[in-house]
Parts: C-alpha cells; structure tokens; sequence
C-alpha cells in the first residue's frame, strides 16, 4: 500500500451531512480550523459559522472597515460592488441574526450606507429568523432592511410608547414579511396604547402560527382576532423585563367573541384571567376544546371550589389535554396569615385523576395543599402515566407542614415516567421509619422543593441519594418575584429572610446529594454483579450435584 493511500482521508469524512453532525460538536476556533482544510471543509464549516449571528459588527464589518468616531461607527468609504459581491458570499449563509441595542454604540451610520449601495434588494436573502431588541425611532426603523418575504421568525421590541405612528411601522412589517410564522413582541407599557397596531399587526400576518406577548396583553380583542386565524397553534405570554409588563386591569374582564371555527389548530394556550371567565371562555360554543397545553394565571383570590369546579368542567370538555398549569397568584403584602378555609385540598385536586390524558401538573398558591401522606399515595397510585407534578411546592406561608420526606416514595414507586417532582415537605429524616422500603425514580430529572424545610442537611441528603437517579437536579427558591403586578412580586422582610435561611440548608443538601448518589449507584452495581455471580455458583453447584446424583438435602464432601 502506497504512503499517498494511507494518507488521504476516508471517504466518509466528505459525506455533507456527516460532516455536519461532527462540526456540530466543536467550538467556534475549530470551525475556523475546519475552514482551512479543504474546499468541500470549507463550504461546510463556514455555513456552521455564518448560521447565526449574534454580533452585529461581525457582520458589518465583512462588508468594509470601518472605524469608530465617538459613539457612531463609519465606513472608511462607500462599500462599492466589489464589496458586495465580497459580502454575499457569506451573507447568503446567515440564517439568524441577533441584535440588542446598545445604548454606547450606534450602527445607524452603516446600516443607511448599506441601505444606499447594496446590489441586491435581500442583503441577508436565506434569513428566517430574526431578532432585533431597540430603544429608539432611528434603530426600529432599520429592521426593515433585514426583512424580506422568506423571513418566518421574528423576536422585535414594539415602537417607543412616543412614537405616534406604531400602526405604519408593523404594516410597513407585513408588507416586508408577510410570511411569518412566529411573533415574539417585546413591550415595555401597556397594552391599550398599541393594541389597535397589534391587531392590524395580526390582520396582516395571515400565516402566523406562534405569538409570544407580555403578560396582560392577550385581552379580549386581542383574542378575538387570533381565533379568527386560520395556523395560529401557540398562544403564549411571557413573564420579565425583558417581555415588557403590562397592567392587570387591562385583562379583567376576559370575555373573547368566538365564532364559528374559532380557534382551527390551537393547541397551546396560555392566559391571565379570573377562573370564572375562563370557565365561561371554554364552556362557549365554539372553544378551543381540542387543546393539548393550557396555562391559567389569575391575581384574584380564589376559593378551592372554584378551582374543583375548574377542573371538573376542563376533564369533561378538554379530552385532548396533557399539560395544565394553574397559578393562584394572589397575595397581599402584610397579610400572610393561614385561612385554612382557603388551602387547596385533596377534594379539590381530585378531578385531575378524570383527565383521560394529562400526564402533567402545576398549581401554585400563597398556602401549603392540605393533603395527607395517604392521599398522596392514592395520587400516586392511581397516576400512573405522571410525567411532571409540582404541587405548590413553594407556599408564601410555610410553617404548616402535612407532608415529608415519605411523600416522595408512592411517586418513585408507581410514576415511572416522573421526570419533575414538586412538593412542599417537612424534610425531617427522623420521620422515616428503618423499615421503609425505597425503590429510586426511574426518570427523575428535577426535584423542587421550593420553600420546604430542611432539618438535617446531611441526613436528607443520605435519604435522597436512595431516591433519586443520577443527574436528578434540586431545585430550591421562590419564582414569585419573577413574574406578575408588583404587589405580587414583593414578599414581606420575614417571608424574605425564611425562604433565605432554608435556602442555605436546601444549598448544603444539593452540594452533598450529587457525591452520594454517585456511591449509591456504585453500591447497586456491585450489588447487582454479587448478585450475579451467586446466582452463577449456585447453577454450577446445582449441574455439579445433577452429574454426580447428589440430592440437595444430602450432605457430603466432594473431592
């Protein structure tokens, strides 16, 4: 075999899709390497680096130098055809393009002499996403030059609350990209001052099958005309600062107009209202029934009656559901006291065992569920096809306890499919009798414990490494001060302080568990390989005793 033979690479290494799938697992230095190997390395590794741009300038500067005079970036020339043709060779390569405005420099300068001496009306022509996050009139406006009719993602923050023209610019969007498949609008005010420009937004993006808004923006209007949408499947609202907040008195009174084939493909819904108007919403005629995922946020103090009453009116007209997220989110700074009349029961959350196809739960209330160890075993054992539970594990009132750490072994024992587990415990191992016998999850990925108690570190640690199978992550804290009206995100100094002292235990039990269940996994192995090689001398033992016709019972030496 010649050397040359030896030395050129297998054939397999020029497969494109192969080559793909390898590059996929390097770095961005060794793409670069990549590139430098050989043309057909070459084309691939450059569609791997050039397919989403998060950096502006490193695009721009592809096109031209350019230099930096005080706050705004020049070109050291007009970008002539030569340049152009320079800059297409990976512009058509872009496929996502992120940009965050920053405040200290501006590209508007560029991007004006782009707009004036590109060659081609589509500079990014392969684009289909695209994200572009502005604080100003003069950034939103050069959106539109990325924009054109194969685009079918966009993330965009909404024009400035000053700006007066809002309904020109998102229908100079549709007639831009009037394929959009999905719209993630980030707004920093309310919603009543750009709700007429959302829907025309709406009116003109026919194709939409996927909105994201910030909370408090899907009103009823706003509702109304996505039912009339033909693809939309994904309704959804997002939490933080970065979505923007609106105000809670723009969706209190929720009561979409649904028409005839309201709704055609929806199948993810998520909403902020009173459970009485959402009751009356699903109860319509023309509802979304056929949904496989809703989310029901309310600010307003509930009975547990009225969520029983929810979830035996949702088992009965949503067959399809799998997925139910029900967040009580009412609190009153100052007035954390416990109404025992007012806790979520086993009664009330018996419904969800009528769902013919939820396998997965949240619920989320300012008191603990009252719910028994045996109750939860009855949960357990009659939910088999549990994927995920959270079940209030996170209560603003946190010193009445109903369950510990037995609670988590009817889920490890009948749920096999558990993936996330949540539950507000007493986690106090001298409850745990020796006796018990603890069979560990089989799917766990996530156990969140909220603002439960941890007495002793170690000992709860030494508990769950029995339970939880490696990689199993914990979770502890509060998620109420990321989401919501600020009354809501505002906890008292003592709540504060509480959910900071278990923190620190939860944060000892989470430094220690992984270590541990590491050495259980090694015990069980063994155990399992001792296991294995008893039982292989018994069989030899027992063919030994067959070939020299010894009884079991008799007693002898054999030499």
């Amino acid at each position: 075999m010649s050397l040359m033979s030896v030395m050129q690479p297998h054939r397999v290494l020029f497969i494109p899709e192969l080559l793909g799938i390898i590059f996929g697992f390097v770095d961005e230095d060794d793409h670069v390497n990549n590139a430098c190997v050989c043309k057909q390395w070459s084309e691939i590794a450059l569609d791997i680096i050039w397919w989403e741009v998060d950096d502006l300038s490193r695009l721009l500067a592809l096109l031209r130098p350019y230099k930096i005079k005080g706050r705004y970036n020049l070109f050291d020339g007009l970008p002539d055809s030569r340049d152009w043709a320079r800059f297409q060779k990976y512009a058509n390569r872009v496929r996502i393009l992120r940009f965050q405005q920053d405040s200290d420099v501006h590209y508007t300068g560029l991007l004006d002499d782009m707009a004036r001496t590109r060659t081609t009306l589509d500079m990014l022509p392969n684009l289909h996403t695209l994200e572009w996050i502005y604080e100003d009139v003069d950034c939103m406006e050069r959106a539109t030059l990325f924009m054109h009719p194969r685009l079918r993602h966009l993330i965009i923050s909404a024009p400035p609350l000053r700006y007066k023209e809002k309904v020109s610019f998102v229908l100079d969007v549709c007639v831009r990209a009037p394929h959009l498949h999905s719209l993630d609008l980030r707004v920093p005010y309310r919603v009543q001052y750009i709700e007429t420009a959302i829907l025309e937004l709406l009116q003109g993006l026919p194709d939409l099958k996927k909105v994201i808004f910030p909370e408090f923006f899907l009103t009823s209007s706003i509702v109304s005309e996505l039912s009339r949408m033909r693809h939309i499947n994904i309704v959804q609202f997002e939490y933080g600062h970065e979505q923007g907040f609106g105000e809670e008195k723009d969706v209190d009174t929720f009561a979409p107009v649904l028409e005839q084939g309201a709704f055609p493909a929806l199948w993810d819904l998520a909403v902020t209202a009173r459970i009485e108007h959402v009751m009356r919403f699903m109860n319509a005629d023309f509802a979304p029934i056929n949904l496989t995922s809703l989310y029901i946020n309310t600010y307003v103090e509930h009975k547990p009656e009225e969520l029983h009453t929810l979830l035996v009116m949702l088992s009965e007209r949503c067959c399809c559901l799998s997925q139910l997220y029900v967040l009580l989110a009412h609190h009153i700074t100052g007035e954390l006291e416990l109404v025992p009349a007012n806790q979520i029961t086993f009664a009330a959350l018996a419904p969800l065992l009528s769902f013919p196809n939820l396998v997965t739960f949240q619920v989320m209330h300012k008191y603990p569920v009252n719910i028994t160890l045996e109750e939860i075993g009855e949960l357990a054992c009659r939910w088999p096809s549990l994927e995920s539970l959270t079940l209030n594990e996170e209560p603003l009132v946190m010193h009445e306890f109903t369950l510990d750490l037995r609670a988590l072994v009817p889920f490890a024992r009948h749920c096999p499919k558990l993936r996330r587990l949540g539950l507000f415990i007493d986690a106090n191992p001298i409850k745990i009798p020796p006796t018990l016998e603890l069979k560990p999850f089989t799917a766990l990925c996530f156990l969140s414990v909220g603002t439960s108690r941890a007495r002793d570190p170690e000992a709860v640690a030494a508990f769950l490494s029995y339970l939880c199978p490696p990689n199993c992550k914990l979770e502890v804290g509060v998620t109420w001060t990321s989401f919501g009206i600020r009354s809501c995100r505002l906890l008292d100094d003592d709540v504060r302080m509480e959910v900071s002292s278990r923190f620190d235990a939860w944060k000892s039990v989470r430094n220690i568990l992984p270590v541990l269940i590491q050495l259980r996994s090694e015990e069980r192995e063994k155990s399992r390989a001792l296991q294995e090689e008893v039982e292989d001398l018994r069989m030899r033992t027992r063919l030994l005793m067959d070939k020299v016709d010894i009884k079991a019972s008799d007693s002898c030496v054999i030499v």
